[in-house]
């Protein structure tokens, strides 16, 4: 008898235990692709209580189910529900979905099985029987290939009477709560202008790095919805730009799941909330150059980086032709009067300073680029027939008479005030190609500042690079051991009428580039008829005749040339062995977003030191090893020609001009490149990658 009791109590016990394991009713149905099973977190709930419905979705192997916006294809699980009375039942949760891309259509969902759960609230007044939950469910599964509709008649039973948990149910809850987008209050608003949407949110400050993201639209219809998106991290703040949905939906609320990776690499699912704006985003590019070009740089740093910068100026290849002008009036320092030579010096600084604070209003206020009149075919067909001038002055080919000594004899031999200022002003003309190290981050600082602040520190730069002639000048005991004037200035001036030949050809080369060869040949032929002018010009009445028509026909070529289109450049690589594509601002975005390692070099074709790099570091056989075995794409941004992206970009890293090179290791973002020195040599790349 004892033995009997013991059995009953212990099958007592098994029964309680399976009745809390359990709920009071399960129901899975089978369909033909899928699994669909319908539980609760409680196995008996009470008047007023608040339980959950438990969905899991298993579709076969292959098949993928959707979130609740499908985007482009797909439908959601959707239930319709029987009425109870005193019962409600609240709108289904979907856990955090991930990307579905198939060529050109782009879905949210997820591959394997799928926990979707429901609130369900009872009244405080329900007397009724026990709860029967249930009705017909319809969803859509999907392959690579095929998309199938699945629907079923599900239901389950919950007894009413004491409270009590189902151990599997809450397990189930528990996990999809867990892989569901955590909501937060991040202040976010999005903008449309009719054709193209853009969301912005305020980053919460504990997320100070995030490494990747990915914005997954809750109300449909309002963006389009696209594979490689083209996301910024700015200043704490994420913008996406985006298209407008197709037949686009006018809500006053955008809501959506952000997932980011953060820079300690945790993966979060953020739930927000965009308001309409009726104010337009600032340009993103603009304001990574806001945080690029001055996050460590105060106005003393970049005065400091601007003077040593124009000083290394004297140094690079742009400034050797002009330079030799005043080799001769150097050489003639010994022998002047102090006062004059220090005028003379003053003189020249002078020139540069205007000069470089024309740049520097030009620069500034027309958001231009260091060495942007250097675009301009007309600009290069002129200074080149100037460098022409100069070369046949040198030769001794025509001498000009005292009214336009400055521009001409005074100009070479520099005796006199005029060509002082005018040597100064056109050094700074022809060395604008350049960008000397240290100058790189002044000029960045200078673009992004403005106003006085910018133009200082072009007039800083004009002071580094007119400083060495200002000290000669100043200096007696410098002076002083400067070789005196002798027969060997002759033979001087006229090797230095070479150099002035030798960049006048360079200029045409560049605007061959810009419009053609005929154009360059034009150039030419009217550098010979400037030499025939200025040869004829100090002969006979008959003599100066012909030379108004050589000039002319000078005149004539430059409106010409004026008038003709810039030819459009594939930016292709000079380089066979860097393989390089031309730059587009959106493919490095897309390049960056699937974790691929990629080199950019920007360049231009009257840049000497882009040409220089390219030659003895870019082009060398290590090198291009280098990029293939850790499989490094290269992009280059061709800037001879007027290039609104290649600004912009270079702009949004702190620069104003060439060169520029940007390494992005894969998994890095757009906005955290490693930044290659200006001067390039094999070691420096190889190190680098």
């Amino acid at each position: 008898m004892k033995f009997k009791k013991i059995y009953q109590l212990i099958f007592a016990i098994n029964v309680m235990l399976l009745c809390c394991l359990m709920p009071a009713t399960a129901e899975v149905v089978r369909t033909d692709l899928s699994k669909l099973e319908l539980l609760v977190d409680k196995s008996s709930v009470t008047s007023g209580a608040k339980f959950n419905i438990v969905f899991e979705l298993e579709p076969d192997q292959g098949w993928h189910a959707y979130w609740e916006n499908p985007g482009d294809a797909g439908l959601k699980l959707e239930m319709n529900w029987n009425e109870i009375d005193g019962v409600q039942i609240g709108d289904l949760q979907f856990t955090t979905p991930h990307l579905i891309p198939f060529e050109e259509i782009v879905s949210y969902g997820y591959d394997g099985k799928v926990t979707i759960i429901a609130e369900v609230s009872v009244s405080d007044d329900y007397s009724g029987p026990d709860i029967a939950l249930g009705g017909d469910a319809f969803w859509l599964i999907c392959s690579d290939t095929l998309c199938v509709p699945q629907e079923a008649a599900i239901s389950t039973v919950i007894n009413v009477g004491e409270d009590a948990g189902n151990q599997r149910g809450e397990a189930l809850v528990n996990a999809a709560k867990a892989d569901m987008p955590e909501t937060v209050n991040w202040p976010s608003v999005f903008y449309t202008d009719g054709e193209n949407f853009s969301v912005k949110a305020k980053i919460s400050k504990k997320y100070e790095v995030i490494e990747s993201a990915y914005l997954f639209p809750r109300s449909e219809g309002m963006m389009e919805n696209i594979y490689a998106q083209d996301l910024s991290f700015i200043n704490g703040e994420i913008i996406g730009r985006f298209k407008n949905a197709y037949g686009y939906v006018d809500n006053d609320e955008f809501e959506y799941v952000l997932r980011i990776k953060t820079g300690e690499g945790e993966e979060l699912a953020l739930s927000l909330a965009a308001q309409e704006t009726l104010c337009p985003f600032v340009d993103p590019i603009e304001e990574v150059a806001a945080v690029t070009a001055q996050p460590d740089m105060g106005l003393m740093t970049a005065l400091a980086f601007a003077f040593l910068g124009g000083l290394i100026l004297n140094l690079m290849p742009c400034v050797f032709p002009i330079l030799s002008l005043k080799a001769m009036s150097v050489a003639g320092l010994s022998q002047k009067d102090p006062k004059e030579a220090r005028l003379s010096g003053l003189l020249y600084t002078a020139g540069v300073l205007l000069c470089f604070g024309i740049i520097g209003a030009f620069v500034n206020g027309l958001s231009v680029g260091w060495g942007f009149h250097m675009q301009m075919p007309v600009v290069n067909f002129i200074l080149g027939l100037l460098m022409v001038t100069i070369g046949l002055n040198l030769f001794g080919v025509f001498e000009f008479g005292s009214s336009l000594a400055g521009m001409g004899q005074g100009l070479v031999k520099g005796s006199n005030r005029q060509a002082s200022f005018f040597t100064g002003f056109l050094a700074v003309i022809v060395a604008t190609p350049c960008t000397a190290p240290f100058m790189a981050g002044a000029l960045g600082f200078a673009f992004i500042s403005g106003d006085l602040t910018g133009w200082l520190v072009f007039l800083m730069l004009g002071l580094g690079l007119a400083f060495p002639y200002l000290l000669l000048c100043y200096s007696s005991v410098f002076r002083a051991i400067l070789p005196r004037p002798g027969a060997w200035m002759e033979n001087m001036r006229t090797i230095l009428g070479f150099p002035m030949l030798a960049t006048a050809l360079w200029l045409f080369w560049i605007m061959g580039n810009q419009v053609g060869i005929n154009a360059m040949t034009l150039a030419l032929t009217a550098s010979l008829l400037l030499g025939m002018a200025l040869w004829a010009f100090s002969k006979c009445i008959l003599w100066k005749l012909f030379s108004g028509f050589c000039m002319v026909g000078v005149l004539f070529s430059g409106f010409y040339l004026s008038g003709l289109d810039i030819e459009s450049k594939n930016n292709v690589s000079e380089e066979g062995g860097l393989n390089a594509a031309s730059f587009n601002s959106d493919e490095l975005r897309n390049l960056i977003n699937q974790k691929q390692a990629v080199f950019v070099y920007f360049t231009a074709d009257w840049c000497v030191t882009c040409k220089l790099n390219e030659r003895i570091a870019l082009s060398q056989d290590l090198v291009h090893k280098a990029f293939e075995d850790n499989d490094i794409k290269v992009m280059v941004g061709d800037w001879t020609n007027q290039n609104p992206d290649i600004t912009k970009t270079l702009q949004s890293y702190g620069r104003i001009g060439v060169p520029l090179y940007l390494y992005f290791p894969s998994g890095r973002s757009i906005d955290n490149p490693d930044i290659l020195p200006q001067i390039l040599t094999p070691d420096i790349v190889i190190e680098a990658l």
